[in-house]
């Protein structure tokens, strides 16, 4: 009898501690029904605060730990401390501390999305579907309204809001896209350059595999003409898109700008190994090997022409009017009453000694001037 007795008081007792850990969970979710993101900041953060001291408790016990309940409740806890936070401090936080609010979280809706039965995976979706479709939404607002910074941030908050499922919202990434472009070509138009590079340096650091947004900080370095950090963004957005002929092109000129020659041959070669029809890459490429062809001839001019030097620099201005050639007579065959071109090759031809091309260019110039 004693014996009995003692097992249905143990018994009474593990039942106590049981309930007394599913109590935190209640509580917790108690509190959070209570939670209005669009209602007043500081007791939306008593609430969240309290609802994780009590959801924490639930998440270290054996009793509750692997609930799906409690992971669910903790996913949702843990996302609002973030949204709270957020609004409290206008989208400043600390970094280190929303990122470790985040992967709790994160962490949480993963257990519940891996319930074999489901239970409750709909309530995770819809709790972060419905924040997501909010904020995306804002955001069409704001873009319609043409205030593009804001609707950037927004569409870019959307994605984010996302990724608490693992999620990839593809139309939240293209619409931050095309918003920060817009955002930027209005700073642009102010010359605003230091506001511009904030603002895409912000969203690029968000969306670091995103080469719209880094060929914005391109053209934002471009228009200020900081060619080294130009350059540094083009690398980095060629390292995404290693056939883009355009990025290709404006590598090429960023280096003529920086004299760095070879490397500007280079650059505007791979422009049309990628697309050999490449109108500008072709002109460019030509008036880059002409012009350097024509610097190295005069050099020579002030030299005996016996001296060594002047021997040497004129056979490379001769290589590199034989260089230029094939460039521009690709080009011309695209443009043929490009009258500039026709006259340049008249002449190079001329000096390299191929009279009978030379000729047949100025016949075609000729016909154009008549």
């Amino acid at each position: 009898m004693k014996k009995q007795l003692l097992l249905a008081g143990l018994s009474l007792v593990l039942s106590t501690a049981t309930f007394a850990q599913k109590k935190n969970v209640t509580d917790a979710i108690l509190l959070m029904r209570k939670y209005n993101p669009t209602g007043d900041i500081a007791a939306n953060k008593k609430i969240v605060t309290e609802a994780m001291s009590f959801i924490d408790l639930a998440a270290v016990n054996p009793e509750t730990a692997e609930d799906f309940k409690m992971h669910l409740c903790r996913a949702q806890v843990y996302y609002s401390l973030i949204e709270v936070n957020a609004m409290e401090n206008k989208g400043v936080s600390d970094a280190a501390t929303t990122q470790k609010w985040k992967e709790t979280s994160v962490a949480s809706f993963k257990k519940v999305l891996e319930d074999p039965k489901k239970t409750y995976t709909a309530d995770a979706q819809n709790f972060i579907n419905g924040r997501a479709d909010f904020v995306f939404n804002a955001g069409i607002v704001a873009y319609n309204a043409k205030k593009y910074e804001a609707a950037a941030d927004a569409f870019l908050a959307a994605h984010e809001i996302k990724t608490f499922l693992g999620e990839d919202f593809k139309d939240a990434e293209v619409n931050t896209s095309l918003a920060a472009n817009y955002a930027v070509e209005d700073y642009l138009a102010a010359k605003k350059y230091d506001d511009a590079l904030a603002f895409a340096g912000r969203i690029s650091e968000a969306m670091p595999k995103n080469i719209d947004i880094l060929i914005s900080m391109v053209n934002i370095n471009l228009q200020k003409g900081d060619v080294a950090a130009t350059e540094k963004y083009i690398n980095k957005a060629l390292e995404l898109d290693p056939q883009n002929k355009q990025l290709y092109y404006v590598l090429g000129t960023s280096y003529m700008d920086k004299k760095e020659n070879e490397k500007a041959t280079a650059a505007l070669q791979k422009a049309i190994e990628i697309d050999p029809s490449y109108n500008e890459a072709l002109y460019q490429l030509g008036a880059h090997l002409y012009n350097l062809a024509v610097e190295k001839r005069n050099a020579t001019i002030e030299l005996d022409y016996k001296d060594p030097k002047a021997i040497k620099l004129e056979a490379e201005a001769m290589d590199l009017f034989k260089q230029a050639l094939v460039p521009l007579e690709k080009y011309v065959g695209q443009n043929p009453d490009d009258k500039s071109i026709l006259d340049i090759l008249y002449k190079t031809n001329m000096k390299l000694g191929n009279i009978d091309k030379a000729q047949e260019y100025k016949k075609r110039l000729d016909a154009l001037k008549n």
